[in-house]
């Protein structure tokens, strides 16, 4: 029930980069999940630590929980360093044979360091740290033939979020993610993806940190 991935790659943007997973499915003889990652370049850091109880109260209902620290620098396309940390609590449950509705809140602190002075006045004004604090959901759609290793089939997820109870940052946004697999020969397959998303500022310009990049 334990499992340990290693990978190592080499991207574009951050250069040699580096993965390591380590996860059991059945702590403790319980069916409980619990899982670590790392993954590292020289321009990004990011630690994730999650458990989950998958039948929360006796019942089909997956309860768990998250946290996490993400560095990335962003010096050579944007002139500034960022940094995430916090947690989440999670819950997931079953509408239809296919279709799952899970409900996340998250509490985050982020801040943008280390601006460059020929950095843009915007950049500049948002150094500093803020506080997150986040409500979403997320409606998933599940059609494909095997969830781990999908041969053929679709899934489609919407997802909302709604910062402002509490905290710093005041906004709502949506993302929509979804991916279309083909079987094209006895071992091969074919994957389509595509994923969109739009953000508001409630009263403010949307943060550096919450926005979407490339």
């Amino acid at each position: 029930t334990g499992q340990v991935s290693l990978g190592v790659g080499f991207s574009s943007l951050d250069g040699p980069l580096g993965d390591i997973g380590i996860s059991e499915r059945n702590l403790l003889g319980r069916g409980q999940n619990l899982s670590f990652r790392f993954q590292g370049s020289a321009k990004r850091q990011e630690f994730d630590i999650g458990f989950t109880e998958p039948y929360f109260l006796n019942r089909d209902v997956a309860a768990g929980f998250d946290l996490f620290q993400i560095t990335r620098d962003r010096q050579s396309d944007s002139s500034f360093d960022e940094r995430k940390a916090g947690g989440a609590l999670r819950l997931g449950y079953t509408l239809a044979p296919d279709l799952r509705q899970s409900l996340r809140y998250q509490l985050r602190r982020t801040e943008i360091r280390n601006g460059k002075s020929e950095a843009s006045r915007f950049i500049r004004e948002q150094e500093g740290k803020a506080t997150v604090s986040q409500v979403s959901q997320t409606l998933t759609l599940d059609k494909r033939d095997n969830r781990t290793d999908p041969w053929d089939g679709y899934i489609v997820s919407f997802t909302t979020d709604l910062a402002g109870l509490g905290g710093d940052t005041r906004l709502p946004r949506a993302r929509v993610r979804s991916g279309y697999y083909l079987s094209i020969f006895e071992d091969k397959v074919l994957s389509f993806l595509l994923q969109g998303g739009h953000v508001l500022g409630l009263g403010e310009d949307v943060g550096i940190a919450e926005r979407f990049f490339a």
